[in-house]
């Protein structure tokens, strides 16, 4: 939109260069004419009712039509909504376009604000189409109410369409607010105040300052009028209940519910009923990461570091059975087993896929710092000179010579008849790296 209105602006000074040359300097009343009415103008000039030689003339045609081809390839006006010349593709089509990215952002934080509350109680199929519904409302109303030419864009319309059903629907909600920069303090206030505040301010705008603004307030009055108008038709018809909330219901997941109510359960300080529905879902589904993340951090906080590494490793172990991607694993082990310091209660095989994974990414430092702890939860049991043979692997191949000694160390310490073995490995990784 930026390169447009580039080119745009040079057709527009080529065009007026033009068209001042053609009016005669002795006649100040066309040069009045033109500069209150340039439309007027290139009218008369179109028809040849300004005297003019046909040189002059084809010149300035050339200059009108390059003008006015530039204006028609506008994004604005091939997918903005322009009311004289009406198209229904547009009034969607113009909810997704915006001047800038001010304008973009601005748009994207109020639906964010009021959005998502509004979408979990009506089910994203019906708030899709009741979004879509208030935008082309708003905008109908816009170019009924002031017959502009312009295109109407971005996706105010729509989304003042939400903040109205958001007033009404959930008026006791506290909405916080900044008077940045004067004042670096949030203070609160509740829905019912703030939105019909607002709305009475844009209607205001919208009677007496549309004719001087671009700001499309009658779009924002007639959104928010109908996000109203439609909440109070739903609550009192009745068919919010019967139809709109089983619907909801019916769509929404069992995890979705139960991990709802543990959230619910355990905000509320029932860390008992926020288990139940937490253990509930692990039952159908054990390698679900939020409700075994949500689980283990209430053991952790009760003091049960036993049973959060219980969960831990079945989670784990369901993980790698169900070959979920590397990266999903790995953010398990480091953002739940190591934060937490709950490794100790994974198998050496779990400790042998981690290490693997870190392997196949060549992060053989990560690789052998899984092995070193595998090896410190397992030392005095069978499996430790495996672990300490494929610790020194790992550390000969990622270089590490001084701790590469301490582990070759302690294996002809303690385990003297695997010498053989480490010597081939250490030539293996020696070979490979040549």
């Amino acid at each position: 939109m930026n390169r447009q209105n580039k080119i745009i602006m040079e057709k527009a000074i080529k065009l007026q260069e033009v068209e001042i040359r053609t009016l005669s300097p002795e006649d100040p009343s066309a040069i009045l004419e033109y500069a209150k009415d340039p439309e007027a103008l290139r009218e008369k000039m179109k028809n040849k009712e300004i005297a003019m030689s046909n040189e002059l003339w084809e010149e300035w045609k050339k200059a009108y039509d390059d003008f006015e081809q530039a204006m028609n390839q506008r994004l604005v006006r091939k997918y903005g909504f322009v009311s004289h010349d009406f198209d229904f593709s547009t009034l969607i089509t113009s909810m997704f376009l915006h001047a800038g990215f001010i304008h973009l952002f601005g748009n994207l934080w109020f639906l964010w604000l009021v959005g998502v509350n509004v979408e979990d109680d009506w089910g994203r199929p019906f708030f899709l189409g009741f979004y879509l519904i208030s935008g082309i409302f708003a905008s109908l109303l816009f170019a009924a109410m002031t017959h502009s030419q312009l295109p109407l864009i971005g996706a105010s319309g729509a989304i003042a369409g939400i903040m109205g059903a958001f007033a009404i629907q959930y008026y006791k909600t506290k909405i916080y607010f900044m008077l940045f920069p004067f004042v670096f303090k949030l203070f609160p206030l509740y829905a019912w105040f703030y939105l019909p505040l607002w709305f009475l301010m844009e209607l205001f705008q919208a009677i007496y300052l549309s004719d001087y603004s671009l700001v499309a307030f009658w779009a924002h009055v007639g959104g928010f009028g109908f996000g109203v108008l439609v909440v109070v038709f739903l609550r009192y018809s009745g068919l919010k209940k019967k139809y709109l909330t089983p619907l909801v219901e019916d769509t929404l997941n069992l995890m979705d519910l139960d991990f709802g109510k543990a959230v619910e359960a355990r905000s509320a300080g029932n860390t008992g009923d926020a288990e139940k529905h937490l253990k509930q879902i692990l039952l159908r589904e054990p390698s679900n990461l939020d409700a075994a993340r949500e689980l283990i951090d209430i053991y952790i906080k009760e003091g049960k570091k036993k049973e959060a590494a219980l969960i831990a490793k079945e989670t784990f172990r369901m993980l790698r059975m169900e070959k979920k991607e590397p990266s999903i694993i790995l953010n398990f082990y480091e953002g739940v087993l190591e934060e937490r310091d709950i490794i100790s209660g994974l198998s050496p095989y779990d400790f042998y896929f981690i290490s693997q994974m870190y392997g196949k990414r060549e992060q053989h430092k990560e690789a052998a710092k899984v092995l070193a702890t595998a090896y410190k939860a397992n030392r005095e049991k069978n499996d430790a000179p495996y672990i300490l043979l494929r610790l020194i692997r790992t550390l000969a191949l990622s270089g590490n010579q001084k701790f590469l000694k301490k582990a070759l160390f302690e294996m002809q310490k303690r385990f003297p008849e695997m010498k053989n073995k480490t010597i081939a490995i250490l030539r293996e990784v020696r070979n490979g790296k040549k």
